[in-house]
């Protein structure tokens, strides 16, 4: 009785909203109401135990995200001369408004004083072969995951100096920005991507640091102005004993962070003396499949706290891959300076490529709080 009674009322409620709201409309008396909307008026209507769960459950959340940058590397993009680096590396803008989605790079959205690739051949100094010999960057089309051409953004390092070489090359997709410009403490990023072919036979776990493919990371900087930084997030592929491949994600402080011995030295951290690797937390997936040779999504959350509200969130194809919750901060509560949104990368043995299309970034999740956009 009590349930048939609410639902007359309910009923009769918004019937009088409704009325209510067409005299409002005739008479024009909006001042002071313009802003309030019929579903506001309607707030849940209680009428006994039960109603408040069952008007929740009517009106699911909305995801409120605001998309921030969207590019396809389509006409209107491309990539600017080589500047800046040294011998050993150089760096190549991404120009132009993307025709396909009006976006202007660079990132202006993230405070990005350079959205490009950075190129870096091996140590030592490359002279006399040229920069070309070792890392190459180019926007093309090509086959898309719907099987029609897109325009990928490619990356080939030719030449690392042989798998586990220290100081290998890399060419990488770069979001760069100033530490005076704050943190990012929310940001969802996608985009698709494709592995090479031969991934998984480039990965030699026989040779030390040989086994590594880095996929995607984000590092902090500002420490001493020298833009080293406390803090990184790494999402990358290893090889397991039986040849398989499998996730790996890890929040360290390997992020180019360097320091002055009490002799007056400058030392690059990591070092085995002065500043060895500190490694907060580390995850494996090995259920989730690695896609190798074919378009795949990646979808990347994180809001950084010091905190247990601290997240770190990667899915691909729809599939959660990880979900760490806790402390996301480093020693110093350095800023995000540095966002390698793809990277191609690797201890193995060359070369190493990367395809990628599709990159958006967005302030929060725009499916709803965990829910992978992947369709």
């Amino acid at each position: 009785m009590q349930r048939n009674q609410c639902r007359v009322s309910r009923t009769m409620h918004i019937e009088t909203v409704s009325r209510a709201t067409a005299v409002i409309k005739r008479r024009g008396v909006l001042s002071r109401l313009a802003s309030i909307s019929l579903g506001l008026l309607l707030v849940p209507f209680w009428c006994g135990e039960g109603s408040a769960a069952e008007s929740a459950s009517a009106a699911p959340a909305v995801p409120t995200a605001k998309l921030l940058f969207k590019s396809n590397f389509g006409p209107g993009v491309t990539l600017g001369e080589p500047s800046g680096g040294g011998k050993r590396d150089t760096y190549r803008p991404l120009i132009g408004t993307d025709r396909e989605t009006r976006y202007t790079w660079p990132v202006t959205a993230l405070g990005s004083n350079f959205s490009g690739v950075q190129l870096i051949a091996p140590a030592p100094p490359i002279a006399p072969r040229t920069l070309n010999d070792y890392v190459r960057a180019e926007i093309r089309t090509v086959p898309g995951p719907s099987g029609a051409p897109i325009s990928e953004l490619f990356l080939n390092t030719i030449d690392n100096g042989g798998a586990g070489s220290h100081g290998s090359a890399q060419t990488d997709f770069l979001i760069r920005r100033s530490w005076k410009d704050g943190d990012i403490t929310n940001l969802y990023t996608t985009f698709w991507f494709k592995l090479q072919p031969n991934l998984v036979a480039s990965l030699d776990p026989t040779v030390s640091s040989g086994n590594w493919k880095s996929l995607t990371e984000f590092k902090t900087g500002g420490y001493r102005n020298t833009g080293g930084g406390d803090y990184r997030i790494y999402l990358g592929i290893l090889k397991d004993k039986a040849g398989t491949p499998y996730w790996h994600i890890k929040g360290d402080d390997g992020a180019n962070r360097k320091i002055t011995t009490p002799a007056g030295a400058e030392v690059a951290c990591p070092d085995p003396v002065y500043c060895p690797l500190v490694q907060y937390w580390r995850e494996e997936n090995h259920t989730v499949p690695v896609p190798i040779d074919t378009w795949s999504k990646l979808e990347v959350y994180w809001h950084r706290s010091r905190g247990a509200g601290g997240r770190y969130w990667a899915a691909i194809n729809g599939h959660v891959i990880v979900d760490h919750r806790g402390p996301n901060m480093g020693e110093f509560n350095l800023p995000i300076t540095r966002i390698f949104s793809m990277l191609a990368y690797s201890g193995g043995h060359p070369p190493n490529e990367s395809h990628t299309t599709g990159l958006e970034f967005w302030d929060g999740f725009p499916c709803g709080d965990g829910t992978p956009c992947y369709k």
